[in-house]
């Protein structure tokens, strides 16, 4: 009797036994099991990085820059007003809100003069805040090999095309990179000398006006403006005593052009 009892008590403490080892073991897979916390794969929210400017648009105004070479500075005028002028005179046909110019033209400048000047970054804060950025910019470019033979005229004609282009790709890119929201308007050329021009001359400034064109609707927020139409058979009427520039009414007919392109994107903004 002694004996079966005993072996009754060995059983039963195996049994426990048993049953504590199994319920270790199972806590230990558990545990060695359980996933351990990953990385959110959303990316962290970042700050904007020290020193950089963000934009202080007023909601109230439509901001305006215009960009490039003499014509953009309204040089030719003979009230000093240019496109910084007459075009909120004709952009408040459109909209109540109060226009904002900054006007960063200089004479003389060509292509890779603009370019340089954007890749300063001394203009980023006014093309982040800007809604319209206007640009001239080619003449100067173009219009020292206008005197060459046709042979040269040729030639180098060629290669400051190619130069310019190049130089618009990457100037549009800067803008875009600083501003990819703001609407470009980008004027074509005409010419001054349209009484003494030659056919091959004629001829070159299509040539570069279509190019220009062809580059500029790429962006797909950029307008290209056609000038030449407009003063070709007005020379003598929007032509500065200069011989080269708009004056007071050449600016104006300009102004009210580039106003009517963008009568619609005014209304919205």
């Amino acid at each position: 009797m002694f004996k079966k009892s005993m072996w009754y008590s060995i059983l039963v403490i195996a049994c426990a036994g048993f049953i504590v080892l199994a319920s270790g073991f199972y806590q230990a897979i558990i545990v060695t099991t359980m996933v351990s916390p990953q990385p959110s794969s959303e990316a962290p929210r970042t700050q904007t990085p020290e020193g950089s400017t963000l934009s202080s648009k007023n909601p109230n105004s439509v901001q305006l820059l215009i960009l490039g070479d003499s014509v953009a500075k309204g040089t030719g005028d003979e009230n000093s007003k240019g496109f910084s002028g007459y075009l909120p005179e004709y952009f408040k046909n459109n909209t109540s809100k109060e226009i904002i110019v900054d006007n960063a033209g200089i004479d003389g400048l060509e292509s890779i003069g603009l370019l340089e000047q954007l890749q300063s970054q001394r203009l980023d804060k006014l093309i982040a805040d800007s809604d319209i950025i206007l640009v001239s910019i080619g003449g100067n470019d173009i219009r020292s090999i206008l005197s060459l033979n046709t042979l040269a005229k040729e030639d180098e004609f060629k290669v400051r095309l190619d130069n310019y282009q190049s130089s618009l790709k990457l100037t549009f890119k800067e803008l875009r990179n600083t501003n990819p929201n703001s609407i470009i308007i980008f004027l074509g050329l005409y010419n001054p000398y349209e009484k003494a021009t030659s056919l091959e001359d004629a001829r070159l400034l299509t040539t570069w006006n279509y190019n220009t064109q062809q580059l500029v609707d790429e962006d797909g927020k950029a307008i290209f403006i056609p000038t030449h139409d407009l003063l070709k058979f007005n020379v003598g009427k929007y032509i500065a005593q200069d011989g080269l520039h708009p004056n007071s009414a050449g600016y104006q007919a300009l102004s009210n052009r580039i106003s009517k392109a963008v009568e619609t994107i005014l209304t919205g903004l």
